[in-house]
């Protein structure tokens, strides 16, 4: 019986939100049928049947986390029977957790252990979740253990077959107990590695969060931090912690772009399309890379990986966050396609209608807040990329031309932020004079 699976929509996902069933259960699907609404970190999105059958049974329930590659429902054909859970979502084990029968059957058949535990718990023969130090928990569970200061061992599973699941961390978290102490020792991560003590993080440079309670104060109102939000907070925290940022600002002066973009926008009129002023930037910033291919590269596990073509990630804002699609190899194409191109993954962008080959992969990445009024700002480098371009608004002022005489002019500041493991403070000033350059000779974008 094939099973729906949470799928895999971005290297780093690891989980995603089961928003919302489209389709209940029992219904007749086929192939390309939307079934459910998913949200990933960075999407949301319909995900569709890939058979045909009866939608047997709803495994997750709406508003559950659900980790990559685990079954949120089988489809059955004809005659076939929905197989057996492990641990099953029986009723009394529903009434046993208070009546909560959707969370306790979304947890029992989403909760599955690593491979790894399995084998160590049969072969000791427990069956109290535990086996040589280890215990039945999801990553899930295991990081909001760690996050919250819990230790595992001293937290009892409600799960199948002793499992920990989430509920039973929460409940530990609002009743005080289960909480690590020096003796306890590094709590072991599902890796087998040991986690890493308060007095170790300040060590490595790395300090945990301690967030206060929220006050209940009259007037106030508490948000629930949507998925994107958290996920971006973590990455661009864990940028900003372990990425030695340095920055390169210059003015540049774009009276010759506006310019050119005038008269090329009344050329293209008749076709409906009109070039902005971040489409030239972005180009500019893809001419520039030429010489400088250090800036246009991914710090990996294995080295420095240099890249021959621009692949640049443009900064989309969304009410619920942050999304990045890529322009592919941006320098061979011309200010018009570039223009179409960007309108059209913004647009599907802020629609949730990407798909994750259009926001995964860039190079590098510009960041656009001049429509904003901003100016002047810097940007968190967008890890494994070496580098960010943060633009910023125009600025109208007196300025002297050749003659001496003063003459209203347009300035814009553009801001670098760079990787110092990949490139120095020398090969930033010197791709950002060429920038420079090119945006204030604008007939460089054009060969």
């Amino acid at each position: 019986m094939p099973e729906v699976i949470m799928p895999k929509m971005g290297d780093a996902m690891e989980e995603g939100t089961l928003l919302k069933w489209l389709k209940s259960e029992g219904e007749e699907v086929s192939p390309g049928d939307p079934i459910a609404e998913i949200e990933t970190d960075k999407v949301t999105m319909e995900l569709e049947a890939e058979d045909s059958g009866t939608l047997a049974q709803l495994i997750a329930s709406e508003g559950q986390d659900v980790p990559v590659g685990e079954a949120i429902a089988f489809i059955a054909g004809e005659g076939e029977e929905v197989p057996e859970r492990d641990g099953g979502a029986s009723a009394e084990a529903a009434q046993e957790d208070g009546g909560d029968g959707g969370e306790a059957q979304a947890q029992t058949a989403t909760e599955t252990e690593a491979p790894e535990e399995t084998s160590d718990e049969q072969a000791d023969g427990r069956a109290d979740g535990r086996a040589d130090g280890q215990f039945r928990a999801s990553p899930i569970v295991r990081r909001l253990a760690r996050e919250n200061n819990l230790d595992l061992s001293k937290i009892e599973g409600s799960g199948p077959a002793g499992r920990i699941v989430e509920r039973d961390v929460r409940a530990a978290m609002e009743s005080g107990t289960a909480q690590r102490t020096q003796e306890d020792g590094a709590a072991e991560q599902p890796d087998g590695q040991p986690e890493v003590q308060p007095q170790q993080a300040s060590q490595q440079g790395f300090q945990a969060a301690h967030l206060p309670e929220p006050t209940g104060a009259p007037g106030t109102q508490l948000v629930e931090p949507t998925r994107m939000m958290r996920v971006i907070g973590e990455r661009m925290t864990e940028a900003k912690q372990n990425i030695p940022h340095f920055y390169a600002t210059v003015e540049v002066r774009i009276d010759a772009a506006m310019a050119l973009r005038k008269q090329l926008n009344a050329q293209l009129e008749a076709e409906g399309l009109k070039l902005s002023v971040n489409d030239f930037v972005m180009k500019a910033c893809a001419v520039a890379l030429r010489n400088y291919p250090n800036l246009n590269a991914l710090y990996t596990s294995k080295g420095v990986e240099l890249h021959e073509t621009v692949d640049m990630a443009m900064a989309v804002a969304l009410d619920q966050g942050l999304i990045t699609p890529v322009i592919r190899d941006i320098g061979s194409k011309g200010l018009a396609a570039i223009s179409r191109e960007s309108k059209d993954l913004a647009g599907r962008a802020r629609e949730g209608g990407l798909k994750p080959d259009e926001y995964q992969g860039g190079t590098i990445t510009v960041s656009n807040m001049g429509m904003f009024g901003v100016e002047s700002f810097t940007a968190i480098i967008n890890p494994p990329q070496a580098a960010i371009i943060a633009v910023s608004s125009i600025d109208r002022r007196p300025a002297y031309d050749e003659n001496g005489e003063v003459v209203p002019a347009q300035f814009m500041k553009l801001t670098l932020s760079a990787d110092h493991r990949i490139a120095n403070g020398r090969d930033g000033a010197l791709y950002m004079a060429e920038v420079k350059k090119t945006l204030e000779n604008p007939v460089l974008l054009m060969v």
